[in-house]
C-alpha cells in the first residue's frame, strides 16, 4: 500500500481514476498544486512543459490608454511546508526549514508557462534562496483565481480597478478563456463598471448613471458587484443588472458608511467588508478632470495616486454576511465558524484558514492602504496591516513576531 506524509487514503485510487482527474488539469499552476498532493499523484501527471509558447489573451484597455493589452492570470494559493518521508531517497537538497503555519502567496504565469511568486497583496516578485525548493515538500493550496490588465510593455493598467473574465464559467476555466471568445468585465476609472468584447473599439458602460462602483465578485456562478453606499446588484448572463440588495440597516440614512467597501466570498457565504477612511477617495470626476485638463492624464493619474489626500488611510472595519432569504445584511463579530482570514487585495479578496497560515490568527483581516493606481503595485511589505474584529485594533504585519512573515516564506526575499 502506498504511504503518503499522514497516511492519506487517496494515494491509493486507481490508476485509471488519477488519469481521468490528470487529465482534467490545463494550467501549469494547477498541475503543480495536483502533484503536490502526494508520490502516486506526482506520478500520474508529467511536469509542466515550461518552454511552451502560451499566446497571451489580448484586451483593449479603457481609454485613456485605448490600447490593447494583456489579460493576466493569477492564483492565490496557501504554501504549506511537508516534512519529507523518513528515509525517502527520492528527495534531493536541503528541506527548508519547518514552519508554525504555511505562507500566502500568488502564483502568475508569464507568456510561456513560467511560474513567478509574488506577494499577494503588493504584487512584487519574491526571489528564492539557495534552498532546493522541491514541490513534494511543499503543499500549495489553491484559495483563488484572480486577473489583472497589462499593457503590452510590461506596465500594469492603472486606470484599471478590478477584471475578471465573462460569462461566470470562464473566471474558473483551465485553461484560461480563449482569445476568439474573450469578454471581459470590470470596474475603472475609480468607479465605472463596463464590459470588453473582442473586436470592439471601446468599453460598453453597464451603468451610465452610477460612477460609484467599489468591488466585483464571482459568488455562486454569479457576479455579484457593490457601490460605494452599499448597494448590492448582480449582473446576468447579458451583461445586464436584474437584482438589487439593499444597504446595510444603518446605511439606508445615506450617509455610505465607510469609504471603501470589498466583496468576500467565504464558506459559500457573501461578505461585505466596510473600511472606514480617515480622508476623501479618488473618484470618478477626480478621473474625468485628470482627463479632460491634463497634457498626459495618465501620467497625473500616476503622480496623484500617491497624493496623501488620495490615499487616505483605514481606520475601522465592519464586516456583514449577506442574508439571502432575508435579502439583507447582517452585522458579524467573527469571520465564520471555521477560524478564518480575510485579504484584501487590489484584484481580488479572499479568505483563508487561520490554521494553516503562520501565525494562526483568526478574524483577522489583511489589507494595504496602499492600493490607488500605481501606488499598489510599488508597495513595500512594510505596508501590509492586520484588523482584528475582537479589539478594533491595526497593526503594522511586521511588527508582529508570528504574523511578520506571512506573505514571505523563509529563504525568500522581496524584489523591487
Amino acid at each position: 500500500m502506498t504511504t503518503t506524509r499522514g497516511g492519506s487514503p487517496w494515494a491509493d485510487l486507481p490508476e485509471e481514476i488519477l488519469d481521468a482527474i490528470g487529465s482534467r488539469v490545463g494550467r501549469p499552476v494547477d498541475v503543480i498544486t495536483f502533484r503536490s498532493v502526494c508520490y502516486s499523484w506526482r506520478s500520474a501527471v508529467l511536469t509542466p512543459d515550461f518552454d511552451q509558447l502560451i499566446p497571451p489573451v489580448e484586451v483593449r484597455l479603457p481609454y485613456p490608454g485605448d490600447i490593447d493589452g494583456f489579460l493576466i492570470p493569477s492564483t492565490m494559493c496557501c504554501v504549506e511546508f511537508q516534512p519529507p518521508i523518513p528515509n525517502d531517497d527520492s528527495i534531493d537538497g536541503d528541506a527548508p526549514p519547518q514552519a508554525d503555519g504555511g505562507w500566502l502567496i500568488k502564483i502568475e504565469e508569464s507568456s510561456r508557462g513560467k511560474l513567478q511568486l509574488l506577494n499577494p497583496i503588493s504584487n512584487l516578485k519574491l526571489h528564492s534562496s539557495p534552498i532546493q525548493l522541491s514541490l513534494l515538500d511543499f503543499r500549495a493550496v489553491q484559495l483563488c483565481t484572480s486577473f489583472r490588465l497589462r499593457y503590452q510593455i510590461g506596465f500594469p493598467a492603472f486606470e484599471i480597478n478590478k477584471v475578471l473574465p465573462f460569462p461566470p464559467a470562464a473566471s474558473a476555466a483551465s485553461p484560461p478563456p480563449q482569445q476568439s471568445t474573450i469578454t471581459v468585465i470590470a470596474i475603472f476609472h475609480e468607479g465605472r463598471i463596463g464590459y470588453w468584447r473582442k473586436g470592439d473599439q471601446h468599453w460598453t458602460y453597464l451603468d451610465s448613471r452610477n460612477f460609484d462602483y467599489d468591488d466585483i465578485i464571482l459568488h455562486r456562478g454569479r457576479y455579484h458587484v457593490i457601490d460605494r453606499l452599499g448597494k448590492l446588484s448582480l449582473i446576468d448572463s447579458s451583461l445586464r443588472f436584474e437584482k438589487s440588495y439593499s444597504p446595510p440597516q444603518f446605511l439606508h440614512d445615506g450617509s455610505g458608511g465607510g469609504g471603501q467597501k470589498n466583496l468576500v466570498d467565504s464558506g459559500g457565504d457573501l461578505y461585505l467588508v466596510d473600511r472606514y477612511l480617515d480622508g476623501r477617495r479618488r473618484n470618478s470626476k477626480d478621473v474625468d478632470d485628470a482627463i479632460t485638463n491634463s497634457f498626459n492624464p495618465i501620467r497625473y493619474l500616476v503622480g496623484t495616486g500617491r497624493n496623501r489626500n488620495w490615499n487616505p488611510r483605514a481606520v475601522d472595519f465592519k464586516v456583514y454576511k449577506l442574508d439571502e432569504e432575508m435579502s439583507e445584511w447582517v452585522e458579524v463579530k467573527s469571520l465564520g465558524d471555521d477560524d478564518t482570514v480575510f485579504v484584501l487585495t487590489t484584484e481580488c479578496c479572499f479568505s483563508a484558514p487561520a490554521a494553516q497560515i503562520a501565525g494562526g490568527r483568526k478574524d483577522c483581516i489583511y489589507y494595504s492602504d496602499d492600493d490607488d493606481y500605481v501606488a499598489r503595485t510599488m508597495l513595500t511589505t512594510d505596508g501590509i496591516r492586520m484588523f482584528q474584529l475582537e479589539d478594533g485594533s491595526i497593526q503594522e504585519v511586521k511588527s508582529l513576531p508570528r504574523e511578520s512573515d506571512i506573505f514571505l516564506p523563509p529563504g525568500f526575499s522581496v524584489e523591487f
